[in-house]
């Protein structure tokens, strides 16, 4: 292998086409998830948080462990000086360009011709916007997986260039960023090098033991290095809880928080159709595509992670309620651990990839048989690929713009919940603890100010978890143990000496029998408890 590989060299055209990759991204990110995006409220809160306690004190998320240090350690630093939305906006430009830069070194080392990974891109988006598997996703909104998915590609990229050094370095960033999303493709990685090893055992050029250890153990180094800054804080999330703790906040996370991303049984059956169709296309272009190292080191990759999503559909495979699963105990304390998410986000770019070497391998045996007019020929079926790929990405921002992302609120309720959230902002004091809507996710993000507890931010510590559940329990066996008509002063002193809540941002939740709203519009009331 030429040390100096044209994939990795950065020429002009390289930019043209890194930018144009990174900008497909941003334009599907920002039709498709207008900010603030699903998660960014969550992350980006408490990213400026990390930096500034002050903001918001006494949130109950906010002030829960953090599970993504890195993330909050750097993208914590912009909302200091700068708004949520700007810190969103920018946050967005840097992690695509990051995700682009390790996608265009991944298919040039993968893929033959320049634009391939542009045009792969292409694809990719219009695969993604039709559906996933289990609610993974890497071009949306901003958070610590879109940074960590851009250093896999890179580490993966070097990989299959056998540059196990700066693979290592990569492998590293990309556990530091995301932890789940780093172990498991370092898994994958070892799965993958030790297929490729048991496959060269009669090769007269296999690596010797000898070789193999005096390679791996700088890059081992290097990778337990750069993976620190992450991994530390994701294993002190867990070991510093009990058992008990444990077993209840593994229960509540798989079989009810987030069980869309973890539960087998409650992923959609469009989801199972739609990847067992990818994962055949993939099995049957795959046989075609050349032998060298870089492709089947990524192709092991590949099959590391469907392993990986068969070995979580048989630990949460099983009667419901889950308690009837034998070893249910164990099984979701695996579970947990989100074993479906590299399959989910991975599969689709292994079948983009498949394809455009498939179409490559097409004209190449084309282009050696045409003998009146090969270049033409060849060129002009290049083009047909390019605008079929564009027409792909241009139907997927088409289809964003004309059927915009539904909010379960309507634009009015949306403008409603918005200008309730304003004038909280600047009518109260920031030392106001609030109760808002279970299922609002946004409130910190407008308002600027703390909630005793929301569906939505859920924390990632043991403990955190069963006190998050214990609040949503508690105002929910408040509401009827009190509820008579509405709440009378009785209620609303319980609520308070048990809660310390100052100010109710309510829609439906009410009447209030002896206190009246300080604002209301036509959906929200803001209450002041006496």
């Amino acid at each position: 292998m030429n040390p100096e590989s044209t994939a990795s060299r950065l020429t002009p055209q390289a930019i043209l086409i890194i930018t144009l990759i990174g900008g497909s991204f941003a334009a599907d990110s920002f039709l498709r998830f207008p900010i603030p995006g699903t998660n960014e409220p969550h992350y980006l809160c408490k990213a400026k948080h990390y930096w500034n306690p002050q903001w918001c004190a006494g949130d109950f998320f906010l002030e829960s462990s953090n599970a993504h240090a890195v993330f909050y350690q750097v993208v914590g630093l912009l909302p200091q000086r700068l708004s949520l939305r700007d810190t969103a906006l920018l946050g967005r430009l840097a992690g695509f360009l990051l995700l682009a830069i390790g996608w265009f070194r991944l298919f040039q080392v993968l893929t033959p011709g320049r634009w391939s990974p542009l045009i792969a891109a292409w694809i990719y988006l219009g695969i993604a916007a039709i559906g996933n598997f289990s609610g993974e996703w890497i071009i949306g909104g901003i958070e610590s997986k879109v940074f960590a998915y851009g250093f896999l590609f890179l580490s993966l990229a070097n990989a299959s260039e056998q540059r196990w050094n700066r693979s290592a370095i990569y492998a590293g960033l990309t556990i530091s960023w995301h932890p789940v999303v780093g172990v498991w493709a370092l898994l994958c990685s070892a799965f993958s090098l030790l297929c490729l090893w048991l496959l060269q055992r009669k090769s007269p050029t296999r690596v010797t033991l000898r070789d193999a250890i005096s390679k791996a153990v700088p890059a081992a180094g290097l990778l337990i290095l750069c993976a620190l800054p992450g991994l530390i804080p994701a294993v002190n999330l867990l070991l510093h809880s009990d058992s008990r703790d444990n077993f209840a906040a593994n229960y509540i996370q798989v079989f009810y928080r987030i069980k869309h991303h973890l539960d087998p049984m409650d992923f959609h059956t469009f989801g199972y159709l739609m990847y067992a169709g990818l994962l055949g296309l993939w099995f049957f272009l795959r046989r075609k595509q050349n032998t060298t190292f870089a492709n089947r080191f990524f192709q092991c990759f590949i099959l590391g992670t469907i392993g990986l999503a068969c070995v979580g559909f048989l630990l949460g495979a099983g009667p419901r309620p889950a308690s009837e699963m034998p070893f249910y105990a164990f099984r979701m304390s695996l579970l947990k651990f989100y074993p479906f998410r590299l399959f989910d986000a991975l599969l689709p770019l292994a079948v983009t990839m498949a394809l455009v070497n498939s179409v490559s391998q097409r004209f190449f045996e084309t282009r050696q048989t045409d003998a009146a007019s090969p270049s033409a020929s060849h060129s002009s079926r290049k083009a047909v690929v390019a605008v079929l790929s564009l027409s792909i990405f241009t139907a997927v921002l088409y289809s964003a713009w004309v059927f915009p992302p539904i909010h379960k609120m309507s634009p009015a309720q949306r403008q409603d919940w918005i200008d309730a959230c304003q004038w909280i902002k600047q009518n109260t004091p920031e030392t106001t603890l609030f109760l808002t809507p279970a299922r609002e996710s946004d409130f910190k993000w407008y308002a600027q100010r703390p909630e005793y507890v929301t569906v939505k931010d859920c924390p990632q510590d043991a403990p955190g978890v069963v006190e998050w559940n214990r609040r949503l329990k508690y105002l929910r066996n408040w509401g009827q143990k009190y509820y008579n008509e509405g709440f009378d002063d009785r209620a609303l002193e319980a609520l308070k000496e048990n809660t310390n809540i100052t100010h109710l941002l309510v829609k439906r939740l009410g009447p209030f029998k002896t206190i009246k709203s300080v604002y209301q519009n036509q959906t929200y009331k803001i209450y002041e408890l006496p």
